[in-house]
């Protein structure tokens, strides 16, 4: 019953794409929470968004991991081109290899689309899914705040049986 932490496209141009103090936030609560799962052996996979040509461009810093929370040596990066992480890639073979066991920790970027299709893509494949609860983002859109966003989200994930646990409680 091994745990794995997922990182989600936490990407420059996506969390520089929030307001100032909301990236300060989210990335001072990933650094601490990658820090204190590797403390206790937790493996960490990355997954990278490789998008559209407009955008997310494979090289490019827009596309790179967000400095603050980059991948240790070792560590695995999973490239995707759809909101859901398994669909398409290699996610699936690297949580076997890694020996992942059952259990699928979630943060990243962003809350309503690609760390929701993925969570909601882990529990089908019946992995057990934790939502870190502070550490997920998104933008305002459709007259609703990133507030109201994560909320519905995390309503829907609960109704699913997804924990959320904020990260302070993980990894202590």
């Amino acid at each position: 019953m091994a745990d794995v932490l997922l990182i989600i496209d936490v990407q420059r141009m996506l969390v520089d794409a929030l307001s100032p103090d909301r990236r300060t936030t989210l990335l001072g609560t990933l650094g601490p929470l990658l820090d204190r799962a590797r403390a206790a052996g937790v493996p960490v996979v990355y997954v990278q968004h490789d998008g559209s040509p407009d955008d997310l461009i494979p090289g490019t810093p827009a596309w790179e991991i967000a400095g603050e929370i980059a991948p240790r040596a070792g560590e695995a990066v999973v490239g995707k081109r759809f909101p859901d992480s398994f669909r398409e890639t290699e996610l699936a073979g690297v949580l076997a290899r890694i020996g992942a066991g059952d259990h699928v920790i979630a943060a990243g970027m962003q809350t309503d689309f690609c760390v929701d299709a993925t969570i909601r893509e882990a529990a089908r494949r019946g992995y057990r899914v934790t939502l870190v609860e502070d550490a997920h983002a998104t933008y305002a859109s459709n007259g609703q705040s990133e507030e109201q966003i994560r909320e519905e989200v995390h309503r829907e994930a609960r109704a699913r049986g997804v924990r959320l646990v904020p990260a302070a409680d993980l990894f202590a």
